[in-house]
C-alpha cells in the first residue's frame, strides 16, 4: 500500500505550508498529434512523451486559526517563481499555481475550518530546460534530408512518366516560371555571405541547365543514357538545394520568414491549371508541390537552428542584474508583447533579480517571439495543407505522393517544438513608456545593471541621433527581462 505524505507547499520564497486533504486527482497532458493526408486514409500520430501533469487540490485549514492560516496559503500562492508541491499521494514536484483560486470558509458549522481549492501545475525552469546543442540541430537536418529525399522521388515518380511533347513543355515552363521566383525572390538573402551565395549562384544556373535537358537523351558521366527519372530527382535536389541555403544563412529570422512567405505566395499564386487536360493538371500540381514544401521546409528547419542557435547565445552570455519588477521613475510599464502587464506601479527598475541583454544573434530575441515563431511555421503547414487539399478536390485527381508530405509534416512540427523548447532559455521581452527625460547611458545601467551593453540597446530600440543624446518623456523603451 502506498505511503500517505503530509501535503505541504513551499513557496518561491521559501514560506512553508502544510495542509490536510480529503481526495486528489491528476492529469497529464501527451505531447501527441494526429495528422491525415490527401487520399489517404487513416491517420499519423505523434507521440513525444508527456507534458505538463496538473494537481487540483482542496487544502483545508482547521482549528480557531483556519481563516488566518489559509490567507497565509493564499499570500504564497501569489508569489512569482517555481514553488514545490509535497503531494501526499503523487510525490514532490516543482510546481507553479494556475487558474483560479476558490475559498471557502465555515468557521461555525464545521468547528473552524477554512478551505482553498487551487490547481497546481508541473513546471520545468530555465536550468531543467532541455539542453540546446548541435544534437538539436543535427535532429533538424536529419529531418530535412529525410524530407528531401521522399519530395525528391515524389516528384521524380510523377514526372518522368510524362510521354508526349505537349506534358513535356508544360511540365519545363512550369519548371522555369518557379526557379525564376525562386531566383528573384532567395536572392536578396542569398546574397548576405559572398561564399554562399557563389554556391547558391552555381546551383541556380545547374538547375536552369538541367530544366532544359530533362526530356532529352543525353549521355551520363559513365557513358549510359541518362533516364528521365535520375534528371527529375537532380532537379529536385537541385530545387531543393536552391530553398535551402539561404535559410541557414546568418540573416535576420524575421526577414527570412518574410522572404519564404513572399515567395510561397507567389508559387501558390504560379499554379496553372488545364481545365482540358487532367494530366497537365497532375504535372502543373507537382512541380508547384515540390517548390512550396521546399520553401516551408527550409524555413521550418531554419528558423528552428537560428533560434536554438540564439538560445546557446543567450544563456552563455553575461547575465547583468535587474529586477522586473517595477519601483520609483524610470517610466511605466506601457506594453508587454505577448505577455501581461507587470505588477508594480510607475518607476524605474530596481538593480536586482535576474536579466538578459539584448542580444546580437540573427535568431528570435525573446520568448514571445519564438512562441510567435513556432506559430508562424505551424501555420504555413495549414496553408500549404489547404491549397494541396483544394487543388486535388477542385481538379479531381488523387494525389499518391504522401511520402513528401508526411516528411514535410514531422519536419515542421518537429522544428516548431525546438523553437519552443529554444524560448525557456531566451528573456522576455518588456517595453516601458518614460515618464520623464533620460539619459540613454543612465537608462541602460539602469536597467542591464552596466552601460557594458549600450551598443545592444540602441541598436535594439533604433535610437536616432538626437534620442541618444536626451530621451524624450513619452519615449517607448523595449529592454529584456528573465522571468521565472
Amino acid at each position: 500500500m502506498r505511503e500517505l505524505r503530509e501535503g505541504k507547499y513551499t513557496s518561491p520564497s521559501g514560506t512553508e505550508i502544510a495542509f490536510q486533504w480529503d481526495t486528489t486527482s491528476r492529469d497529464t497532458e501527451l505531447k501527441t498529434g494526429t495528422y491525415t493526408f490527401p487520399a489517404r486514409d487513416g491517420a499519423r500520430v505523434q507521440h513525444q512523451g508527456r507534458g505538463a501533469m496538473t494537481f487540483p487540490l482542496t487544502c483545508i485549514f482547521t482549528g480557531e486559526d483556519c481563516m488566518d492560516a489559509a490567507d497565509a496559503f493564499e499570500e504564497t500562492l501569489w508569489e512569482r517563481g517555481v514553488g514545490e508541491l509535497q503531494h501526499p499521494v503523487y510525490g514532490t514536484y516543482k510546481v507553479k499555481p494556475t487558474g483560479h483560486i476558490a475559498r471557502e470558509d465555515d468557521p461555525v458549522t464545521k468547528s473552524g475550518e477554512s478551505r482553498v481549492t487551487i490547481t497546481f501545475t508541473e513546471t520545468i525552469d530555465d536550468e531543467d530546460a532541455e539542453e540546446l546543442s548541435e544534437v538539436a540541430a543535427d535532429a533538424i537536418d536529419e529531418r530535412h534530408e529525410e524530407f528531401t529525399e521522399a519530395a525528391a522521388e515524389d516528384f521524380a515518380e510523377s514526372i518522368a512518366s510524362v510521354d508526349t511533347i505537349g506534358e513535356q513543355l508544360a511540365v519545363e515552363a512550369s519548371l522555369e516560371a518557379q526557379t525564376q521566383s525562386m531566383t528573384e525572390a532567395l536572392q536578396p538573402l542569398a546574397m548576405s555571405d559572398k561564399k554562399t551565395f557563389a554556391d547558391w549562384l552555381a546551383s541556380a544556373n545547374e538547375l536552369k541547365d538541367s530544366i532544359k535537358k530533362l526530356y532529352k537523351k543525353g549521355l551520363a558521366a559513365a557513358g549510359k543514357v541518362e533516364s528521365t527519372y535520375v534528371k527529375a530527382l537532380n532537379i529536385a535536389r537541385l530545387t531543393l538545394r536552391l530553398m535551402k541555403l539561404p535559410a541557414r544563412l546568418a540573416t535576420t529570422l524575421s526577414s527570412k520568414i518574410q522572404g519564404y512567405s513572399a515567395l510561397t505566395a507567389v508559387l501558390i499564386n504560379q499554379y496553372k491549371n488545364d481545365p482540358f487536360d487532367i494530366k497537365k493538371i497532375k504535372n502543373s500540381y507537382s512541380t508547384a508541390q515540390l517548390a512550396i514544401e521546399g520553401a516551408i521546409a527550409s524555413i521550418a528547419s531554419g528558423a528552428a537552428i537560428s533560434t536554438a542557435e540564439a538560445a546557446v547565445s543567450s544563456t552563455g552570455r553575461p547575465r547583468p542584474a535587474v529586477n522586473a519588477s517595477t519601483s520609483g521613475g524610470a517610466g511605466s510599464i506601457g506594453e508587454s508583447i505577448g505577455r501581461g502587464q507587470p505588477s508594480g506601479g510607475e518607476g524605474s527598475t530596481s538593480g536586482s533579480g535576474g536579466m538578459n541583454s539584448p542580444s546580437r544573434n540573427t535568431g528570435v530575441s525573446s520568448r514571445e517571439e519564438a512562441v510567435e515563431t513556432a506559430i508562424k511555421l505551424l501555420t504555413f503547414l495549414e496553408n500549404m495543407s489547404a491549397f494541396e487539399d483544394s487543388k486535388i478536390a477542385q481538379d479531381a485527381f488523387v494525389d499518391a505522393s504522401s511520402e513528401s508530405y508526411m516528411a514535410l509534416t514531422e519536419l515542421v512540427h518537429q522544428s516548431a517544438q525546438l523553437v519552443m523548447s529554444a524560448a525557456f532559455a531566451l528573456p522576455m521581452q518588456r517595453t516601458i513608456t518614460l515618464d520623464r527625460d533620460r539619459q540613454v547611458v543612465e537608462l541602460c545601467a539602469e536597467l542591464y545593471g552596466s552601460p557594458d551593453y549600450l551598443d545592444d540597446f540602441i541598436i535594439q530600440n533604433n535610437f536616432n541621433l538626437n534620442e541618444i543624446e536626451l530621451l524624450p518623456m513619452g519615449t517607448k523603451v523595449t529592454y529584456y527581462v528573465q522571468g521565472a
